[in-house]
């Protein structure tokens, strides 16, 4: 697995094409924001769906987007 670098988000970090992820859980926070595009979830009900995520791990991933908006679109 390529090195990680660690983000201000505690369970985020970037790959080395600079795609945000959580290694912890090997899920890419694309991944995350497509489900709540695609079946409109909360994090409540992306923890019972994707439940090798914790909630803290999915609210980071949330708030990493939001902060990226721009960035991660271009990958969805």
């Amino acid at each position: 697995m390529a090195p990680a670098t660690r983000t201000s988000y505690e369970h985020i970090a970037l790959g080395e094409a600079g795609i945000a992820w959580i290694p912890s859980a090997n899920t890419k926070v694309v991944e995350i924001v497509a489900n709540v595009r695609a079946h409109g979830w909360s994090p409540e009900e992306l923890v019972f769906q994707l439940p090798h995520l914790t909630l803290g791990q999915i609210h980071s991933a949330l708030a990493y987007y939001w902060d990226h908006v721009a960035d991660i679109d271009k990958d969805l």
